[in-house]
């Protein structure tokens, strides 16, 4: 009996496992707000970094641990870094969930910046956090779209999480291409934003719709073919939402058009309130 009870407390402790975090930290700082802006730059990003050196953090696996997907030990490691005062992870290493490991495990360097927002290649969509015209970085591309004032680049997508002891989760997310969008000069005036904020608040909604029909449908992260079907059919919706959107507004040439779908919008946004965070 003793040893039954034994082996069922010890799977408890392994089921509720979390990845290990781990900070090195070389110049104390103030730490910040719990919602402070915290850039993260991928191996692959080259970008110079201005500012200060705070340390390295890091996440790997604490022994068959779980909620260790790669959005799940991004967040961890933003945790680490406000708390060590940095508001920008430059990730050194990343291992893929294999054989040994369901888990992605990271390395990174952390710094403090003067301004964060100047790093960032996507952005995460927020209601505190409106574009601006410096969010759009991208080269014109006025060849293939000579009549266009401004390009936005949005979408969503999902990661399934993997686990030997329980279900994992499936977490969906909207952002903004930094790098892919942009604007013409004569563009930047604040009524041509607001008809390009409108499609990345279009995105916003498909994404809460996403996370709504997967909910509905119980779909776990065993259900690959499943998710994978939901996403195709979301993602072809908001496709020709968009393209409904600037026919309807002639590209925001239509004032009265354009108002009609903000609202409309905002309508949405509050309908599908429920599902703007991964449950």
């Amino acid at each position: 009996m003793k040893k039954v009870n034994l082996y069922f407390f010890i799977s408890i402790v392994v089921v509720a496992c979390s990845p290990k975090l781990k900070s090195n930290i070389v110049q104390t700082l103030s730490p910040l707000s719990d919602n402070a802006l915290v850039v993260v730059l991928d191996i692959s990003d080259n970008q110079s970094i201005i500012g200060k050196a705070v340390g390295t953090i890091e996440a790997k696996d604490g022994g068959l641990a779980v909620s260790c997907t790669y959005y799940e030990n991004i967040l961890n490691l933003k945790k680490l870094a406000r708390k060590a005062g940095a508001n920008l992870i430059k990730i050194t290493e990343h291992k893929t969930p294999d054989k040994w490991s369901s888990c992605h495990r990271l390395k990174a360097k952390i710094y403090s910046v003067t301004n964060p927002k100047q790093y960032e290649i996507q952005i995460e969509w927020s209601a505190d956090r409106k574009l601006t015209w410096k969010d759009f970085k991208g080269k014109p591309d006025t060849i293939n779209h000579p009549n266009t004032l401004a390009m936005t680049n949005s979408g969503f997508g999902y990661e399934s999480g993997i686990s030997m002891f329980k279900e994992g989760k499936i977490f969906v997310q909207s952002v903004f291409n930094t790098n892919e969008s942009w604007v013409v000069p004569k563009g930047k005036n604040d009524y041509v934003l607001r008809h390009e904020q409108i499609h990345f608040d279009i995105t916003e909604i498909y994404s809460r719709k996403l996370r709504k029909v997967l909910t509905d449908a119980k779909i776990t992260s065993s259900d690959t073919q499943r998710a994978k079907a939901i996403f195709d059919k979301i993602f072809n919706e908001l496709q020709k939402r968009q393209d409904k959107y600037d026919r309807e507004t002639k590209y925001g040439d239509k004032k009265e058009t354009q108002e009609n779908w903000e609202a409309i919008v905002e309508i949405e946004l509050a309908k599908y309130e429920f599902y703007k965070e991964n449950k």
